[in-house]
């Protein structure tokens, strides 16, 4: 961790979140029940207590409906992890001899309640239709990491929904109805990138007996990095010679000796 570096990863993955309820709409009906006016709901990031006290210090109907968002947990989900020594490519220069790589994400699971502030039940009613039937009990978001040049398909999972009922209201206090929604995200965190060399030249024959190392000193062999296609990367390899553990191993492979 000596290294600065920051990805928005996590803040990319509650934007995106908040996204999810950003177009949610409430109607207003007359007594023949045609529709009489819409509006969207506001949505704010913030804690249960915050949203409670913007509403309980402006006593203002017309700001009911809101939803508040907030972020309740952040837990590594071991069941998750993948390979934790897999690279994964973001760049390469075979004119400098360079790869650009990051390891595997980690996987976390980050925990978030959606609270439904509201005088009246029917707005709740139409604010849950809008989002319930889309979970089943999941729907995927797509989260883009620019820096990484990474695109993630991210699973949100509704857990559950109840109303938060209150006791008995004093004479100052105001009947608001809450319900609250639980959402799990099964997020992903970055560690930082790192330069790995391409390589250049490697060993390509092992002699098994003194004849044929007698005879073939040296070879050469053309050598196609897997960085680039078929881009030839380094042409010229240099044996190492009559290898003697070598001949065991042929020996052993060929004849069983």
């Amino acid at each position: 961790m000596k290294t600065f570096y920051y990805y928005k990863a996590l803040r990319r993955t509650i934007l995106m979140f908040l996204d999810i309820f950003n177009d949610i709409q409430v109607s207003r009906y007359d007594t023949d029940g045609a529709i009489t006016d819409t509006f969207k709901v506001p949505l704010k990031f913030s804690p249960k207590m915050k949203a409670w006290y913007w509403i309980n210090e402006r006593k203002d109907d017309e700001m009911l409906p809101i939803m508040s968002v907030q972020l309740t947990s952040v837990e590594f989900a071991a069941d998750r992890m993948g390979n934790k020594l897999r690279r994964i490519v973001t760049s390469r220069t075979p004119s400098v001899g360079t790869l650009e790589k990051f390891l595997n994400p980690v996987p976390y699971n980050l925990g978030f309640q959606v609270g439904i502030w509201a005088l009246h039940m029917v707005d709740v009613d139409q604010i849950l239709e809008q989002i319930l039937p889309y979970f089943t009990p999941h729907i995927t978001m797509r989260i883009k990491i620019s820096e990484l040049d990474a695109t993630l398909d991210v699973k949100v999972i509704f857990n559950s929904c109840s109303p938060d009922v209150s006791g008995e209201y004093t004479d100052e206090e105001r009947r608001v109805l809450l319900w609250n929604m639980d959402f799990m995200v099964h997020g992903y965190l970055f560690q930082p990138i790192s330069d790995v060399k391409l390589i250049k030249e490697i060993i390509t024959k092992y002699y098994t007996d003194e004849t044929t190392w007698e005879g073939n000193r040296f070879t050469e062999t053309l050598f196609t990095s897997g960085a680039s296609g078929a881009e030839s990367i380094a042409t010229l390899h240099t044996g190492t010679g009559y290898d003697t553990d070598g001949t065991i191993l042929y020996n052993y492979e060929r004849w069983g000796d």
